[in-house]
């Protein structure tokens, strides 16, 4: 073995670096050199730490768990140990450090001693447990909120099953009492003065309406599940078959409808059925009086930014088929434009017009189960146009 001292292998260049604490010890762990950069870390003096075991650097705990004996024993069976734990100052302050303990051998390769390199990084620690506490607060939200929306989702799926079987069971006894309201009417009329034949018609119109609005929640409720099963469909067949079952209401109003091309899209058969049936009856429904209604549909391909709709930044570039349907109605106020979208939401008295106020949301929903967009445009007395995106598949 080399009578060379382990110091003389501490250049001084080492021994004036103060970012790092550097310093070597012997086969037992006793301290033998001591850099500046010890001294302004841990707060030793080299007349302090020079002769003492390594030990004297790490908390009562780590001793106790002989985390010193383990590195060392480490670094001699494979060259080196690498870790983060505390370490603890002169004056009891315990600091987070990022360790490497080296082992020195001599010129022979005997095994003389370690080198052993400590970064203070408590800022870092302090940085990563605050992050670390608030990805865990992150987290813990998370899990409220899944716990939430799961509750929400078997909240929502039980009112639907509720509202469905409630609105199903509730129209038989409606038909029932409209049935027999009629059948009274009917026996009495010879009997009745003029004031009671109109208290039995609101009584019938009354029951008319109440089993209209069930029928449209009945459908909006399916609706708001979302898609069932998507299969190509003909937009143009979609509208004649929607024309076909509007024709009395067509021809009462002598109603002028052009259909120009339409795309053929994939999508739930039976939602673009009543996308048609609600956005053409309420074009007719709306004409003004004594005015023949007109209403055109049209369509084109386009991209998100080309039909100049509030749609997100990615969607700009998108290709869709933009589907207009433009009529000559009563229209309404612009300020109301996202409004008649709502569930219930009537601008104009029903006793001037009738419906639910169910229609335009039936149509706003298709719409968006569909990935599409759809927003109105109109003025009063200049008629109303609808305009809606479809994604090109």
């Amino acid at each position: 073995m080399s009578d060379k001292p382990l110091e003389s292998y501490f250049p001084d260049i080492v021994a004036e670096v103060k970012g790092f604490a550097i310093f070597m010890m012997d086969t037992d762990g006793v301290i033998q050199t001591w850099n500046i950069g010890c001294e302004l870390m841990k707060g030793f003096k080299a007349e302090d730490a020079i002769g003492e075991n390594f030990r004297i650097l790490f908390p009562d705990f780590l001793r106790d768990q002989h985390l010193p004996e383990k590195e060392r024993q480490i670094a001699k069976d494979t060259g080196r140990f690498e870790g983060e734990n505390w370490r603890v100052k002169k004056n009891g302050d315990l600091f987070w450090a990022f360790v490497v303990l080296t082992r020195v051998t001599d010129e022979e390769g005997n095994h003389i001693g370690y080198v052993k390199i400590t970064q203070d990084q408590t800022d870092k620690k302090k940085y990563l447990d605050q992050l670390n506490s608030k990805i865990e607060d992150i987290r813990k939200i998370n899990q409220k909120l899944d716990t939430v929306n799961n509750e929400l989702l078997k909240s929502n799926s039980n009112l639907e099953e509720f509202a469905y079987a409630s609105s199903h069971d509730l129209q038989a006894p409606l038909r029932n009492m409209i049935y027999y309201v009629g059948r009274l009417k009917d026996e009495l009329e010879t009997q009745l003065n003029e004031k009671q034949l109109e208290f039995f018609k609101r009584i019938e119109n009354s029951g008319s309406r109440m089993v209209s609005l069930i029928e449209d929640l009945l459908s909006f409720s399916y609706i708001s599940k979302g898609t069932a099963q998507k299969s190509e469909i003909d937009l143009n067949q979609q509208v004649k078959d929607v024309l076909e079952d509007l024709e009395l209401d067509v021809l009462q109003k002598g109603a002028k409808i052009t259909v120009e091309k339409l795309p053929k899209v994939r999508g739930d058969r039976r939602q673009f059925q009543q996308f048609f049936q609600n956005l053409i009856g309420n074009a007719i429904k709306y004409a003004k009086p004594n005015v023949v209604p007109e209403i055109q549909i049209s369509s084109n391909e386009v991209t998100g930014r080309e039909a100049k709709a509030s749609l997100p930044t990615e969607e700009a570039d998108r290709k869709y088929y933009f589907i207009q349907l433009k009529d000559n109605g009563i229209g309404f106020e612009p300020e109301y434009a996202e409004d008649i979208f709502k569930v219930f939401t009537r601008l104009h008295g029903a006793s001037d017009y009738s419906g639910s106020g169910v229609g335009l949301s039936i149509v706003q929903k298709v719409v968006e189960n569909h990935n599409g967009y759809i927003w109105a445009e109109s003025k009063p007395g200049e008629g109303a146009s609808f305009k809606i995106l479809l994604p090109v598949d």
